[in-house]
């Protein structure tokens, strides 16, 4: 029993070891500085998008809408620096209130309607892709100043600003989510919405914040690829939202609420981005790695699943 609570514990570093050393036998230069740091640079962004999805899950939601922000973002800020003619810091920063503002109004939806989250990030996710090609024209917006693209392509010490920016990002969030009265509430929230609400806990507004704090920082992950690419463009992000939810899962965040952590979300991302340039690396086509990437969602709602069928069990049992 104790050998199997440790397997739990440790199963996502498990599968991360695994598959790093799978691909390090099965390919020459997958264990190379370069493609190391190719990873980090391409984990980065969904890093940033599944801590935002972490603390929307962990309290019992679902955001659907991050990997449309992702383009939506992107695209406004593009448009701001290349046409309006604004500065970059300045520019930057209406792009992340944009983000958080959009997060609100899903958060708002939510609260005010009761309808299912999932439906109603759904919903705002189809408007966000749809304002991010009536902004752009439907094309890339180009011509993005050298000091902006270096937020995606520069580095700091040898290290990839987006790299170091992700790091922050998720050291900060697991400090709010574990040494805070904010995160307690999260995780009461997750556990149980009345018991939560029944004690105190302003559920409604911590719900619209957790939503506004997505959208944030998906307009982070925006403005982070937008510079990577060196363009907006309104595609960015396409079915994103769904390697975002399987980082999650596969890191021990649960699908019911009540449970997870940022720094497993952050390895259930690594897993992502290790499998996924592995297989580009072993010349595996885009189209069987989406059925992996769609097997492993699969795994890990499944094995989410029994581990709390078998705790329930236990509950009962004593």
């Amino acid at each position: 029993m104790k050998n199997k609570n440790i397997l739990k514990q440790f199963s996502t570093v498990i599968i991360l070891v695994v598959l790093v050393a799978f691909f390090s036998i099965m390919t020459d230069s997958f264990l190379a500085a370069k493609n190391i740091f190719n990873i980090l640079r391409q984990v980065a962004v969904l890093s940033i998008l599944s801590v935002g999805m972490t603390f929307v899950i962990i309290s019992g939601g679902m955001d659907l809408t991050v990997g449309s922000l992702l383009g939506l973002t992107g695209v406004i800020c593009a448009k701001l620096l290349v046409e309006a003619q604004i500065a970059p810091v300045l520019a930057i920063l209406i792009t992340l209130l944009v983000g958080a503002a959009f997060g609100t109004i899903t958060g708002i939806l939510i609260v005010r309607l009761q309808v299912s989250a999932i439906v109603i990030t759904l919903g705002m996710m189809t408007v966000a892709r749809g304002l991010a090609y009536i902004i752009s024209s439907g094309l890339p917006i180009y011509k993005i100043p050298e000091s902006v693209v270096s937020l995606g392509q520069g580095y700091v010490g040898g290290i990839p600003i987006p790299v170091i920016i992700m790091l922050v990002i998720v050291i900060f969030a697991g400090f709010i989510l574990n040494r805070s009265y904010f995160g307690r509430y999260i995780y009461a929230i997750g556990g149980n919405v009345e018991a939560a609400r029944l004690a105190g806990v302003s559920v409604n507004k911590i719900t619209v914040s957790l939503y506004s704090i997505s959208g944030f920082l998906a307009g982070i992950a925006g403005t982070i690829l937008m510079a990577r690419i060196s363009s907006g463009a309104p595609a960015s992000g396409l079915g994103m939202e769904i390697e975002v939810v399987t980082a999650v899962v596969i890191g021990g965040v649960s699908v019911n609420g009540g449970k997870g952590k940022i720094s497993g979300a952050f390895l259930g991302a690594l897993i992502i981005g290790v499998l996924g340039t592995g297989l580009t690396i072993m010349n595996i086509g885009e189209y069987y790695q989406q059925v992996v990437k769609g097997l492993v969602l699969i795994l890990a709602v499944a094995f989410d699943t029994f581990s709390n069928r078998e705790k329930v069990k236990k509950i009962k049992a004593e």
